[in-house]
């Protein structure tokens, strides 16, 4: 009999330590779904930033691109060159 009070003290003491583990790790998983969720806000902070300094750096480079006539007359150079090559293509299969 007392080796049968023993046996059942010894797993209400193992089933203690499994139930205490097991409130720890429940309040460790809430603490890190809530570090998780903070770090998925600073993410998409940081990407609407990058979002928003990509549209400013475009807006400089476009507006330095215009401030530059030399730019602004080789590109349409350059069109035009391109505008001339796709028109002697398609003479070319039109034939």
């Amino acid at each position: 009999m007392a080796n049968e009070a023993l046996l059942i003290s010894a797993i209400g003491y193992k089933v203690r330590k499994l139930i205490d583990a097991n409130e720890k790790l429940s309040k460790e998983n809430e603490q890190l779904k809530n570090e998780l969720e903070k770090a998925r806000v600073l993410i998409e902070q940081l990407q609407n930033e990058l979002e928003n300094k990509r549209n400013e750096l475009m807006k400089i480079s476009l507006a330095n691109a215009l401030m530059n006539q030399e730019s602004v007359e080789k590109g349409i150079e350059i069109i035009d060159l391109l505008v001339g090559e796709i028109d002697k293509g398609i003479d070319i299969l039109s034939d």
